[in-house]
């Protein structure tokens, strides 16, 4: 089966939704081509809609290859691209929902039905979450049931001797380090993990906080470290290289993910915390969009209200509880192995297969 996969987001562009596509489509038992940035131009500033010069490319492409499933990746302006192909070809289009498109497609009435329209004539809708399943059903409750597919992770190992060097050159020998990594943005709860860790230092625990990421809500929560007095035991190290990422997640006693639910904004999987426990790193995470389906509550990890208090009593059952940290680092990394790619392709070969022309 030829499948001709279009998406804004895909690497070398870096972040959740690429990890997801390119660890999905990369390894399939199906002829997979990739319409992405850079090799193709996704919007200009001389044309009206800015991307119509993209829909004229992907004419030429089907014209020579022929595909015989096109997938986007974010209803709008891919979804409106597909539509016009099936009117004119007859390839039939999947789209994959991330929650956050539809969310920004909902605020933008005069676009939203064509995104009606669009959604009702696909072939198959896949979703990263059962809580964006949910936001789908809420949003647009006569669309055909979605797909679950939730991302996975690749297993990966690290020498021990590599894990100390790198904790000593990062002078954190001895240290117990509660981890945040992600964009440094509202969404993501950056200044509410720098309040919940003031919470945890009025305990008198002994811990180091690791921010990492870059963002405009750096300034924001460097801010509120000074204003509470804690600015020298939280680390701000900006954004950090894939083989580091790997290393913070090994030297990490607890992995936070206190993400905020905002009208405008919407978390739907949250790969970070999984790929977390795959290093044995237990996890807390907050009760937001689709990050409680990202772990096994109470054994691998916790799910807390996003709040400072709820996120400083979770961890801090684990800090102070050494028998119950190491419970949870084991099955961590069991709960990890169970959750690799294998099942996630093995889901969407069997949409593609059902998909007829």
């Amino acid at each position: 089966m030829k499948i001709l996969l279009i998406t804004s987001e895909y690497p070398p562009i870096v972040g959740g939704v690429s990890s997801y596509l390119e660890q999905l489509y990369s390894n399939l038992d199906h002829e997979v081509t990739i319409i992405a940035p850079p090799a193709f131009n996704f919007q200009v500033n001389w044309m009206w809609p800015r991307w119509l010069p993209l829909y004229f490319q992907i004419k030429e492409f089907i014209k020579t290859n022929k595909p015989d499933q096109i997938h986007i990746s974010h209803v709008l302006p891919m979804g409106q691209i597909a539509y016009w192909i099936l009117k004119q070809y007859k390839i039939p289009y999947v789209i994959i929902f991330h929650g956050l498109d539809l969310i920004t497609a909902a605020a933008q009435p005069k676009k939203w039905m064509r995104v009606e329209k669009i959604v009702a004539h696909a072939s198959a809708l896949i979703v990263n979450s059962n809580a964006t399943g949910d936001l789908l059903k809420k949003l647009l409750p006569h669309a055909h049931k979605p797909i679950v597919i939730r991302p996975g992770v690749q297993i990966r190992s690290i020498a021990p001797r590599a894990i100390e060097e790198f904790r000593s050159a990062q002078n954190l020998t001895g240290h117990r380090i509660i981890l945040f990594l992600a964009r440094l943005v509202p969404r993501k709860g950056v200044v509410v993990a720098v309040e919940a860790f003031y919470e945890i230092v009025r305990q008198n625990v002994e811990a180091t906080l690791i921010i990492a990421g870059a963002g405009p809500e750096r300034i924001v929560a460097e801010a509120a470290a000074v204003r509470l007095g804690i600015g020298d035991r939280i680390r701000f190290v900006g954004p950090v290289s894939e083989t580091d990422k790997y290393l913070w997640y090994a030297v990490a006693h607890v992995f936070w993910f206190p993400a905020q639910p905002t009208e405008n904004d919407w978390e739907g999987f949250g790969m970070t915390a999984l790929e977390a426990q795959s290093f044995s790193c237990p996890v807390v995470v907050s009760n937001c969009g689709g990050l409680p389906e990202t772990l096994m509550p109470d054994i691998t990890g916790f799910v807390a209200e996003g709040t400072p208090q709820a996120f400083a009593e979770a961890t801090l059952r684990t800090l102070n509880d050494a028998s119950c940290w190491q419970r949870m680092r084991m099955a961590a990394r069991t709960f990890a192995a169970s959750q690799d790619w294998s099942t996630p392709r093995k889901i969407l070969s069997g949409l593609i297969q059902s998909v007829k022309k």
